[in-house]
């Protein structure tokens, strides 16, 4: 899992605490050098807690080394975890309102 020509990364799938996991190895050498400058979610079809920890690290690392990152398409159930939990400013994506349904029923980022 490497980010391409252009910075970006496109997840897909499910993003479980397995998945994070091994995702979290993956992206181990992202601290130093390779942080990808977007992340679409586009292609997640299921998350949970466990994803959003997973992009506040990554926003972590990418803080630390004065780096730009931003998360796209970013589905639904995340925004209302991120809003619930009060850290979708941590993130960089606006406050929620729940009325909001956005594009493809996706809501910030």
């Amino acid at each position: 899992m490497k980010p391409d020509a252009e910075g970006r990364l496109v997840l897909s799938g499910r993003l479980g605490s397995a998945e994070v996991a091994a995702l979290y190895r993956d992206s181990q050498g992202w601290k130093h050098s390779g942080l990808p400058t977007t992340v679409d979610l586009a292609e997640v079809s299921a998350a949970d807690s466990s994803a959003l920890a997973l992009l506040l690290e990554w926003r972590t690392w990418a803080e630390q080394a004065n780096h730009k990152i931003r998360f796209i398409n970013v589905p639904r159930s995340l925004c209302v975890m991120a809003s619930l939990s009060q850290i979708e400013g941590l993130l960089g994506w606006r406050t929620l309102d729940f009325d909001d349904q956005g594009e493809s029923g996706q809501c910030c980022g």
